[in-house]
C-alpha cells in the first residue's frame, strides 16, 4: 500500500479523538446517533486499513509466494510494505477481530440469560420482580420488556413510576441496544473510541430522559424521578447491573438529573464541520485503499 493507507489509519485516530467534542455540541439523540456512525466509520477504516497493511507486507513471504505464485519484484513495486509492517498489521487486526468477537458472544450470552424473564407474566411490556434491591431496565429482543424490582416501585410515587417506564420504553422504541453493541464492538476493534464508547452509553441514557420529560410532560418531574431512584440505592456505584441491557441508574446520574433541570438541549451543527471533512477525507482515503487493495490481489492472483 501506498501513503494513502497510513492516512486512513491517521484518519481514524483523529476522527476518535474528535468524537468527544461531537458529542458535547448536539442533542442527545443527534449526539448518540452521529457518534454511533462515527464509531461504526473509525472500525471499518481501522479494520479495513489493517487488512491492507497486512496483506500488502505479508504478500511476498514464502507462505504466500507457495498459494499465489505471484512475482514478488511486481508485487514490490504494486505495494511497497515492509514486511514486519504488514505482520505487526496483521496481528493487530488478529486482536481486534478476536476482541470484537469476544463482545458479540458476552453481550448474546447475557441476553440468553434473561431470556427466563420474558416469559415471567407481565402487565403489558412490564414484568416485575419481587426483589429488595431497586432496580429498572429494559430487556430488548422479540418479546421486549421493561423489567422493574419491586423495592423500586416502592421506592417511587405513582408519578415517578410513569418517568421511570417511560424511559425504559424509549430505549425499546428508539432500540438503544443497537447503537450500545455497535458502540463496544467498535472500541473493541480500536481502543481509542472506548471514550466515545462511554460518550455514546451516555447520550443514549440522556435520549432516554428526553423522551422520558417529554412524555410525562415535566422536565423537573423526570429529574426528581431519577434522584429518587438513585438514592433509593445508598451505593448504586456497586449495583451489578445485567450486562447486555440498559438500566434506569447506570451512567452519571448527577450529570442527567442536572441535564434535565435545565432547559432542553438543541445541537449545534456548524461547530462540527471540521469533523464532517476529517469523515469526507476519511471515505476518500477509503474508496483509494480499497482501489490499491484489488490491485494488489491482481498481482498476487488471488482473484
Amino acid at each position: 500500500m501506498h501513503i494513502i493507507v497510513y492516512l486512513l489509519l491517521l484518519a481514524s485516530v483523529v476522527l476518535a479523538m474528535l468524537g468527544p467534542r461531537l458529542g458535547h455540541r448536539l442533542a442527545p439523540a443527534a449526539a448518540a446517533r452521529a457518534l454511533t456512525l462515527l464509531s461504526l466509520i473509525v472500525a471499518a477504516a481501522t479494520v479495513w486499513g489493517l487488512t491492507a497493511v497486512a496483506v500488502g507486507g505479508l504478500g511476498r513471504t514464502d507462505a504466500f509466494q507457495d498459494e499465489a505464485h505471484s512475482s514478488p519484484a511486481a508485487l514490490a513495486h504494486a505495494d511497497p510494505v515492509p514486511n514486519v509492517v504488514g505482520a505487526l498489521a496483521a496481528g493487530l487486526l488478529t486482536v481486534s477481530l478476536l476482541r470484537a468477537l469476544a463482545v458479540t458472544w458476552r453481550r448474546w450470552a447475557a441476553l440468553r440469560g434473561l431470556a427466563p424473564l420474558r416469559k415471567r407474566p407481565a402487565a403489558g411490556d412490564m414484568v416485575v420482580i419481587d426483589a429488595d434491591r431497586p432496580d429498572a431496565y429494559a430487556l430488548p429482543g422479540r418479546s421486549r420488556r421493561v423489567v422493574v424490582t419491586s423495592a423500586m416501585l416502592r421506592a417511587l410515587p405513582a408519578d415517578e413510576q410513569a418517568v421511570l417506564l417511560a424511559h425504559e420504553r424509549a430505549h425499546l422504541l428508539h432500540r438503544h441496544h443497537l447503537y450500545a453493541a455497535v458502540a463496544e464492538t467498535a472500541a473493541a476493534c480500536n481502543p481509542l473510541l472506548r471514550p466515545v464508547r462511554d460518550l455514546i452509553a451516555f447520550h443514549i441514557e440522556r435520549w432516554a430522559d428526553e423522551e422520558a420529560a417529554q412524555t410525562t410532560g415535566s422536565r423537573l418531574l423526570a429529574a426528581r424521578s431519577l434522584a429518587r431512584a438513585a438514592l433509593a440505592i445508598a451505593d448504586a456505584a456497586r449495583v451489578q447491573k445485567p450486562q447486555g441491557v440498559l438500566a434506569y441508574l447506570r451512567h452519571k446520574v448527577a450529570a442527567r438529573v442536572g441535564a434535565l433541570q435545565a432547559e432542553r438541549p438543541t445541537s449545534h451543527w456548524g461547530a462540527v464541520s471540521p469533523i464532517v471533512a476529517v469523515t469526507a477525507l476519511t471515505g476518500l482515503a477509503f474508496a483509494e485503499v480499497t482501489s490499491d487493495f484489488a490491485r494488489c490481489l491482481h498481482v498476487l492472483h488471488l482473484y
